[in-house]
C-alpha cells in the first residue's frame, strides 16, 4: 500500500505506524526518515510566474498548491490530508479536487481533530486506512497509559473548571487550586491555543480559563491575558522552535505591561517548540502533555526538556530576531 501525506500530523503519525509516506508535504520535517522523500506540496508565491511550474499545479488555493505531476507518479492508495486549518497547511478540499481532476483511485482521508478525543481516534482511523490496525491499537493503549500516568500524577484540584466550560477570564473559580494556565500560539497579536489544547492543559493539573476544549485558537486581548492572571504562561508560536519561542517570549514581555500577571512575577513564564509540541496533532500530543505536567507541577514532574524552556523575564530588554509576526 503506497500511502502520501500532506501535512506534518499524519506523516508522523503514518510513520509511526510503519507506514513511512512515499511522498509528503514540503512542511514534513519528523521523523527522519521523511527528509528525502518528494515534496507535493509549496507555496503559490514560490512558483512565480514560471509556465512549466503553474503546469503542474494539480489545485491550489491563495497559500499552497499541490503538485500533480509528483502526486500522479507517486501513485497513492491512500492520501492522508487535513481539515483544521486552511492556514497551516493545504485543505482537503484541494486534495479531493486533485484525486478527481487526476483521476487517481486513491482514499482521501481527513485527519480531523477538534479535541484530545479526536486525536487518539485518529491514531486508529489512521491504522484502518494503511493497512496497520493492530500496530494503531498497540500505540492508543500506549498513550491512553502515558496520559493516565500524568493525570494518576496531578493534585486532584476542582473539577469544576472542566474543559468544555464556557471560556471567560474569570472561568477558573476561587475555589480551584488548579494552576490557571495560558498557552500562546502567537504573540503579537496574542492568540491562545485551543482545540486540544486545553484538554492538555486540564490533565496536565492546570486550569485552563480562556479557551475551551474543542474551540479554536482565538485572538485575545492583553487585558484579558491580565484578568486571568494566568500562574503559568506558555509560549509556542506556530512553526517556531524554542528559540525562536523564547525570543518571541521576551518580546512579548518587553511589549506589553505583563508584570503584574503572576506569571511573569514568579519567573513562570516558558519558551515551548511550537513545531513539535503545540502545532501539530499526531501521537505526539502525549510528548507535549508529559511537557506541560513538567512546567504546571515541576514538584511532580522531572523534566529535562530541551524543547521546553524558563524565560528569564530581566532578559526582557532588547529582543532581536523576532520571527515576523510572532
Amino acid at each position: 500500500m503506497t500511502v502520501v501525506s500532506l501535512f506534518p500530523s499524519a506523516t508522523e503519525l503514518a510513520a509511526a505506524l510503519g507506514a513511512t509516506p512515499a511522498a509528503v508535504s514540503h512542511q514534513c520535517d519528523h521523523p527522519p526518515a521523511v527528509e528525502d522523500r518528494p515534496t507535493l506540496t509549496g507555496l503559490v508565491p514560490d512558483l512565480g510566474a514560471d509556465p512549466a511550474a503553474l503546469d503542474r499545479v494539480a489545485a491550489h488555493d491563495d497559500t499552497y498548491y499541490l503538485d500533480g505531476d509528483r502526486l500522479a507518479a507517486a501513485d497513492p492508495d491512500v492520501i492522508l490530508t487535513q481539515g483544521v486549518c486552511a492556514v497551516c497547511a493545504l485543505d482537503a478540499g484541494l486534495a479531493r479536487r486533485a484525486v478527481e481532476r487526476l483521476d487517481l483511485d486513491a482514499a482521501v482521508l481527513d485527519v480531523h481533530a477538534d479535541d484530545l478525543d479526536d486525536v487518539l481516534a485518529n491514531v486508529e482511523r489512521v491504522g484502518e486506512a494503511v493497512g496497520r490496525p493492530a500496530v494503531a491499537a498497540a500505540l492508543r493503549d500506549d498513550l491512553d497509559a502515558r496520559i493516565d500516568a500524568v493525570a494518576e500524577a496531578v493534585p486532584p484540584g476542582d473539577t469544576a473548571n472542566s474543559a468544555d466550560a464556557s471560556p471567560s477570564a474569570d472561568a477558573v473559580p476561587a475555589a480551584d487550586s488548579r494552576p490557571r494556565v495560558a498557552v500562546l500560539d502567537w504573540t503579537d497579536p496574542l492568540r491562545h491555543a485551543g482545540l486540544w489544547v486545553p484538554d492538555l492543559i486540564r490533565i496536565a493539573g492546570g486550569g485552563p480559563g480562556l479557551v475551551a476544549a474543542g474551540e479554536r485558537s482565538r485572538t485575545i486581548d492583553p487585558d484579558e491575558l491580565r484578568a486571568f492572571d494566568p500562574e503559568v504562561v506558555v509560549v509556542g508560536p506556530c512553526s517556531a522552535d524554542v528559540d525562536e519561542a523564547e525570543r518571541a517570549a521576551v518580546d512579548l514581555l518587553t511589549r506589553e505591561s505583563l508584570d503584574d500577571v503572576a506569571a511573569v512575577r514568579d519567573g513562570r513564564v516558558y519558551a515551548m517548540d511550537g513545531t513539535a509540541y503545540l502545532n501539530r496533532h499526531s501521537h505526539r500530543v502525549v510528548d507535549t502533555l508529559e511537557a506541560l505536567a513538567g512546567v504546571v507541577h515541576p514538584d511532580r514532574f522531572e523534566s529535562a526538556d530541551e524543547k521546553v524552556r524558563r524565560v528569564d523575564p530581566e532578559a526582557a530588554t532588547e529582543p532581536a530576531g523576532i520571527p515576523d509576526g510572532a
